[in-house]
């Protein structure tokens, strides 16, 4: 008997190996392919994120450009004249300034107009008058490999940014030497905190607030209704019998939350407000007038190239219902403490300029200054060479200061107290007598006494 092997033909076991060949190349496919899914996946989603965050830096450098439209400075008031470059740049609907009448665009993007969009919004009728414009900007830009566009809406508030945030504020040091010192405040505009916008010790605030960037606030014993805020290596001193906390508090010693270590302002320079302008007329009995009685609501700039001394008897005086600037490159000097005058008739208000960017050291002695208005009707400016301010008269005084490179000295008042209305912003400043400041609030809203405007809030609203 014979035995026969059988054996499968060659050709089952070459298509064996053909299917199990195509089956691994397809695993292979499906694999490379899900891998190169993945990576196209991941490229996109950086794509995206990356586009999304540029959206968002587009969005803010229209801010910018927002925030450089509206402080534009025209004559010297941001809050009055920034409407005129918004004006020309933007068309008006309503209320709304805006869109942007050309679009800008970058390299990755753009920023441009629509709905909320770079618009620039005034303050309503009735807002706080501290308040600024909103401004709106959107940033476009589109996905890479897919085109897709993403838009991000950046809304920001606006306030003015004061140069009297506070009764007093100074670079370095605030020194207290005299026995009583009172500070608080008041707000002139509103009759239940003040009469006819004059100071009410009946109706006083504690918001007479004292401040240094970089130096130390030595309050001695006086009484401060209000804070004490210091940069963040700054510090401060009272004595034993010192307060300084809310109307309330009667101490000794400051009150929990009313002294902080975080402050920050910007104190810009003060620049020459022109180079040229008329001469101030001469004395005559006495007196130089500046203005002119019979023209009520005039507006007149002098300039005086030197120093205006006033002697024993002599007067400046600025004529009623008169708004007067004076420009004096050289010092201010009131040489009699009971007979030399800076008074402003009634309606009138002064600016005064004083010294230069550079050069020699220039002063401001100040003795007697009758202000029959508000606070901000007397507005003393030391320029960069101005050192140093001195107040030694036996008087009231009400008005502002505002020289960031001078010493301020306040002296004299001798056993009666005599009230400092207003605010001041200064180098440094020493208190040697007895006197009382009263902060006027209303002070840190005036476009004038601002550096412009800054932003108080910002928020990223959804796209539409």
């Amino acid at each position: 008997m014979k035995t026969w092997l059988k054996f499968k033909p060659r050709l089952t076991r070459a298509g064996s190996i053909l299917v199990i060949t195509l089956l691994l190349g397809a695993i292979l496919v499906l694999t490379l392919g899900g891998y190169l899914s993945w990576v196209r996946t991941q490229n996109l989603l950086v794509a995206e994120s990356q586009a999304w965050n540029s959206a968002l830096a587009l969005a803010e450098a229209g801010i910018e450009e927002g925030m450089a439209q509206i402080n534009v400075l025209e004559g010297s008031d941001y809050v009055l004249n920034y409407m005129s470059s918004v004006s020309t740049n933007f068309p008006q609907n309503g209320t709304k300034y805006g869109p942007l009448l050309t679009a800008r665009t970058l390299t990755n993007g753009s920023y441009t107009s629509g709905s909320y969009n770079l618009i620039i919004i005034p303050p309503p009728v009735g807002a706080d008058p501290g308040a600024g414009p909103t401004i709106f900007s959107t940033g476009y830009t589109k996905v890479p490999m897919i085109s897709q566009p993403i838009a991000r809406v950046v809304e920001v508030l606006t306030a003015i940014k004061p140069l009297l945030a506070n009764g007093i504020t100074v670079l370095s040091n605030i020194d207290v030497k005299g026995g009583n010192l009172t500070v608080d405040s008041f707000l002139s505009t509103d009759p239940n905190r003040s009469t006819n916008g004059v100071y009410n010790p009946a109706t006083r605030m504690a918001n007479g607030d004292m401040a240094s960037l970089y130096g130390i606030i030595n309050v001695g014993n006086g009484h401060i209704y209000g804070h004490l805020y210091t940069g963040p290596n700054g510090s401060d001193s009272i004595g034993p019998n010192g307060v300084v906390g809310d109307l309330n508090w009667v101490g000794p010693g400051v009150e929990p939350g009313y002294y902080r270590n975080d402050f920050n302002m910007d104190v810009p320079d003060v620049a020459p407000p022109y180079t040229n302008g008329l001469a101030p007329p001469a004395e005559t009995t006495n007196t130089y007038v500046l203005g002119n009685p019979s023209l009520p609501g005039s507006s007149y700039s002098y300039y005086l190239n030197t120093s205006l001394s006033l002697k024993s008897g002599e007067t400046l005086y600025v004529a009623p219902s008169n708004n007067v600037t004076l420009y004096l490159t050289g010092s201010l000097t009131m040489q009699s403490q009971n007979s030399s005058y800076l008074s402003l008739g009634v309606g009138a208000s002064l600016k005064l300029y004083v010294g230069t960017t550079s050069g020699s050291a220039t002063t401001i002695t100040l003795t007697q200054v009758n202000n029959t208005g508000d606070d901000s009707k007397l507005q003393i400016f030391g320029l960069p060479s101005t050192k140093s301010i001195s107040w030694n008269g036996n008087a009231a005084f009400s008005g502002v200061v505002y020289a960031p490179e001078a010493f301020f000295s306040l002296g004299g008042g001798g056993n009666t107290l005599y009230d400092f209305q207003g605010a001041c912003t200064v180098g440094s400043m020493k208190l040697n007598g007895n006197f009382s400041l009263h902060y006027d609030e209303y002070l840190r809203t005036l476009g004038v006494l601002s550096s412009g405007f800054t932003v108080t809030y910002w928020q990223e609203l959804p796209s539409h």
